[in-house]
């Protein structure tokens, strides 16, 4: 199924340029053909191409015709990779599995402090529509893991993952809930003070293996243990 995103669909509804142009340009669809459609909230629609605008392509006879609601929702909370491909890369996985948000941190360690938002909302519509995925990965903006923690009330089941021999592997620490929420560090990990802050929060620290991982292998293998756990 070709999918194309359109966050807000009412009963007369047009996809925005770079959609009327990968939907009659590059996959050639025409006017009056089926195609489907989702807000990236869990709902899938039909509706009928109107024209063949290739700046602004309206749809008519818009219908729902299918709504999926998650069981739980993960949200990732990562500094990220001193190399910005890396971040790429994981939006990318991360939104094909499943993840609900992401929010990216800068800590004592971080090698970087700033992302391309733009772009990694570009690459997280790409992942959902190749994925055919109904859920589009919410991204925030990067902030400081002490800014998060001071606003940070929820009662998500909360884990910080970190280098301490002593952690339980994630596994063995798991409790099921509706949300969650797990923070993953830099490459040179978080430091025994962000640590602290994060248990006066109610952060349980985990283990994610015996391996040291790099920033984007460990955020991939967190989210999807979470979904396997769930499962």
């Amino acid at each position: 199924m070709q999918l194309f995103y359109l966050p807000d669909i009412t009963n007369k509804a047009i996809l925005s340029k770079e959609e009327s142009f990968h939907c009659l340009k590059v996959l050639r669809c025409k006017k009056d053909q089926l195609i489907h459609l989702t807000d990236g909230k869990g709902n899938l629609f039909t509706a009928i191409i109107d024209d063949e605008n290739v700046e602004a392509c309206s749809l008519r006879k818009v219908k729902k015709i299918l709504s999926k609601k998650s069981k739980y929702k993960i949200h990732l909370v990562v500094a990220p990779p001193k190399r910005f491909e890396k971040s790429e890369w994981m939006i990318e996985k991360i939104s094909e599995i499943g993840v609900d948000k992401v929010t990216f941190i800068y800590t004592q360690h971080s090698e970087r402090r700033k992302i391309k938002l733009d772009r990694l909302e570009k690459i997280s519509i790409a992942s959902m529509k190749q994925s055919n995925s109904l859920k589009k990965l919410k991204i925030e903006e990067i902030i400081s893991l002490q800014s998060f923690l001071r606003n940070y009330n929820t009662n998500d089941e909360k884990y910080i993952a970190h280098m301490d021999e002593g952690n339980e592997l994630l596994k063995k620490s798991f409790k099921k809930n509706k949300s969650f929420t797990i923070l993953i560090g830099p490459e040179g990990d978080f430091s025994s003070n962000e640590i602290t802050d994060a248990h006066k929060k109610k952060f349980k620290s985990i283990s994610l293996g015996k391996n040291t991982l790099k920033t984007e292998t460990a955020s991939i293998i967190a989210c999807y243990s979470i979904i396997q756990l769930m499962s």
